[in-house]
Formats: C-alpha cells, sequence, structure tokens
C-alpha cells in the first residue's frame, strides 16, 4: 500500500511488503511502537552498514571471501585477510548510557554478551558471556551516541577479561568517542595486527 492505505503496485513494493501483506508504513509504524524492535532494527542497520564498508575493501581487492551471517552462534562477519580467515562481531554503543567517573569518563559503553545464555556443560561457565576466541575483531558502531553509523574496531584478544570467568571476555567495555588504543578507526590497521 502507499503512505495512504493504497496497496502499491507489486514491481515497486519491497519484498517484505509482500512478504508480511503489509505496507511499508505500516511496517515502520509497527517498529516505532515496540523497543525491542527498534534495538533490533538498529543492530541490523548497523551490520548492513558495515557490510557496505566491508563490501568496498572486498571491491578493491583488500580483503575477500566476504560473507554476512545471520545463524545463531556465529559471528557476524567472515573474511579473508592475507589468507587468513577471520571474524567479526557488530555491536551497537549503548543509547545514553557512559561513563561518568574516573579516566573512562565521557566514554561510551559497549555490551559484549550474547542475547540468551545457558551453563557449558563440560565448564559450569555461561555461555552468555563472549570468549576471545568465539571472534577476531568487535566492530562498535557509534550511531546511538553520535547519530552517525560509523564504527571503531578493536581485537577481540585486546580486550578486558572478565573478573569471575577468565576465559570470557568482560561485559561492559568502554569505547572513547575518537581512536585510542586498542579501538582503531580503520578496520585495516586491526587486520594488519592480527596477521602479524
Amino acid at each position: 500500500m502507499a503512505s495512504d492505505g493504497r496497496r502499491r503496485s507489486d514491481s515497486i513494493a519491497h519484498p517484505l511488503e509482500k512478504e508480511l501483506n503489509a505496507s511499508a508504513r505500516d511496517i515502520l509504524d509497527a517498529i516505532q511502537s515496540g523497543f525491542r524492535a527498534r534495538v533490533d532494527v538498529k543492530g541490523k542497520l548497523a551490520e548492513l552498514h558495515l557490510y557496505r564498508s566491508l563490501r568496498e575493501l572486498e571491491t578493491r581487492g583488500l580483503i575477500s571471501e566476504l560473507q554476512w551471517s545471520d545463524k545463531d552462534g556465529d559471528p557476524d562477519f567472515f573474511l579473508k585477510w592475507r589468507n587468513r580467515r577471520l571474524s567479526i562481531q557488530c555491536k551497537n554503543v549503548r543509547s545514553g548510557d557512559t561513563y561518568r567517573t574516573g579516566a573512562r569518563s565521557g566514554q561510551f559503553k559497549v555490551e559484549l554478551q550474547k542475547t540468551r545464555g545457558g551453563l557449558d556443560p563440560n565448564t559450569g561457565e555461561k555461555t552468555r558471556y563472549y570468549r576471545p576466541d568465539e571472534f577476531d575483531i568487535v566492530a562498535v558502531c557509534l550511531f546511538n551516541q553520535t547519530g552517525s553509523w560509523e564504527f571503531l574496531y578493536a581485537a577481540a584478544r585486546e580486550l578486558a577479561r572478565h573478573r569471575k570467568h577468565r576465559g570470557r571476555l568482560e561485559v561492559f567495555h568502554p569505547v572513547p568517542r575518537h581512536a585510542a588504543a586498542p579501538w582503531q578507526r580503520d578496520i585495516r590497521r586491526v587486520l594488519d595486527a592480527l596477521s602479524d
């Protein structure tokens, strides 16, 4: 349907409008009315913008075998850099949430844990916490704080470990407003470091 309620012709309707038998306006209204839906859409939009950025690197021949994954338990992206297979997890900084005191004051926060969790049957550790070997790079989108689909990147091996579960990553990590170790504006700097 068009924005005035009339159905648009199938030739210009988005495939999702056809699949849901709803207009783009109705789909957007439904998303707007649900906090969780908006959070999910922002996550997918961050992935889309990251994909476009990575696709540009692939087009220029700097990376190869780019794959965008939507499988539970997998990182969001896989790629090849200098004959090494690497993975990327995409996250958004938290909305309106910054560190308020100390050396981290004013820095953004990113939450690195899975949506769902359980217990590892072998170790008894909580599986909601990421292991540092579950992905190579975290790409953090700054949109929730800056209104811009821009990213900072860090190698997972450089991130703080959980205080109680040493084999897992800490849940909250400070993200600077501008690139500062271990965060880089250019993903190629992180890729280079991982290749060494």
